[in-house]
């Protein structure tokens, strides 16, 4: 049987305390995203820097983010649920930061790989301390839009990356023979440890909705998790392949942006920053509010109603790099990642409304584990070896638009599922 929850549990904080939490685990994520993307608009400098390959800049900018979290995910998702959260996102901080510093200090591939890895490892490690924060600082009715706040926090940080990254290297060429994408690196990992300062003062939130279980052991939370497979599995399966039509889309745009239409970041920075801030921005919004008042209107099932939505929607967007021009290329793809990110927030939302308390953090440590190999490890790599295999070499137009459109339609199917199992779970009574 499901794990009960609770129906003695914390009542959420509320005032200017609260706001202020949330205000810098949204600041913590914002510029730990900056970090994982500022890559991205100059990944053409640093593989013509370093003389790598299409495969070697897909692992740099995918396996290297997906591997580590794969192999760490158990440990922190325990760590999320029986430690300090707050404590714990100081130092995935210091530790991106030092990741983003060896990047700057990177001469070959081996040693970007590693210091992209550890960059990886502490961003997506931090999402499930942050969110288990979140869910515990609001009450269950209001956590949609409360996800969606650090939503919007990971939008502007994947934002400030482009934007940044574009105004900055044309002024940074003439300052210093440096390399100027490695000088980028420094100035980010700077931002990441002033935001950390203030997060090392802030207080744990006692825990909401605890649930009963046997004991504290991993086999016994694992098991308990287990009990939810029919919701989870599929849920899981819409996250996966929604977050690869976004991922490769993300990592390849910029490539294609660089070899078809004969841009430069100096071009496509602020436009592609601005286009990454209002999907992200809308996605968000649209994700959140939508799982409170599908949720509200539907019971748990409407929870997921936007994520099927979105996820349908994906689908011709898909086809953005067929576009004729950059005007088109530039509106499907806002519209793909909007998609994704209102998936993605709904679907967060149902899995912090529906499991008990000791399970959130296990449970969106695994998500991300398996979000990570498929969506940053294995859909760039698979564009890049599809365009080797079909003899295209640097043109990678149409193994994108297919990875893209045969996801999105895998993921349209798979939230359905998920929205059909989601009435029927049994979680007990919630505040």
């Amino acid at each position: 049987m499901p794990v009960s929850v609770s129906i003695d549990a914390a009542v959420a904080p509320r005032g200017a305390g609260r706001n202020a939490a949330i205000g810098l685990i949204t600041l913590a994520l914002f510029t730990g995203t900056a970090a994982r993307y500022v890559l991205s608009p100059v990944q053409e400098l640093v593989r013509a820097d370093l003389g790598l390959g299409d495969n070697q800049v897909a692992l740099l900018q995918g396996m290297a983010l997906a591997l580590p979290t794969a192999l760490m995910s158990i440990p922190l998702g325990r760590l999320v649920d029986r430690t300090n959260r707050a404590r714990l996102l100081f130092v995935l901080a210091l530790l991106c930061a030092l990741g983003s510093v060896l990047t700057a200090l990177a001469q070959d591939f081996t040693t970007a790989f590693l210091s992209r890895m550890l960059v990886g490892a502490t961003v997506v490690a931090a999402q499930p301390a942050a969110l288990s924060l979140v869910a515990d600082l609001t009450a269950p009715a209001e956590r949609g839009r409360m996800i969606t706040v650090t939503s919007l926090g990971q939008a502007a940080g994947a934002t400030a990356a482009y934007m940044l990254a574009g105004m900055l290297l044309p002024w940074l060429a003439t300052l210093s023979s440096i390399a100027p994408w490695r000088v980028v690196q420094l100035i980010f990992a700077a931002a990441i440890l002033v935001a950390a300062v203030p997060v090392w003062f802030m207080r744990e939130p006692a825990r909401q909705e605890a649930g009963v279980t046997p004991s504290g052991r991993l086999a016994d939370a694992l098991r308990a998790l287990w009990t939810y497979r029919r919701f989870l599995l599929p849920l899981v399966g819409g996250l996966v392949t929604v977050g690869m039509a976004d991922a490769a889309a993300s990592i390849w745009a910029v490539p294609v942006l660089t070899r078809q239409f004969h841009q430069t970041p100096a071009d496509f920075g602020v436009w592609m920053g601005l286009l990454n801030l209002g999907s992200g921005v809308v996605g968000a919004v649209l994700g959140g509010f939508a799982a409170d008042v599908g949720q509200r209107k539907r019971g748990r099932a409407g929870v997921l109603t936007s994520a099927v939505i979105a996820s349908a929607i994906s689908v011709p967007a898909a086809l953005f790099p067929i576009m004729p021009g950059v005007g088109g290329f530039a509106v499907l793809l806002t519209i793909l990642l909007t998609a994704g990110a209102c998936a993605n927030v709904a679907s967060t939302a149902a899995i912090m409304i529906l499991l008990p308390n000791e399970l959130r953090g296990i449970c969106l440590s695994l998500v991300v584990a398996v979000m990570g190999i498929a969506a940053y490890g294995i859909a760039p790599l698979l564009v890049s070896l599809a365009a080797q295999a079909f003899g295209q070499d640097r043109s990678i137009i149409m193994p994108l638009t297919c990875v893209g459109f045969i996801t999105s339609v895998c993921a349209t199917a798979a939230f359905v599922r998920a929205m059909r199992v989601a009435g029927t779970i049994q979680t007990g009574e919630t505040r």
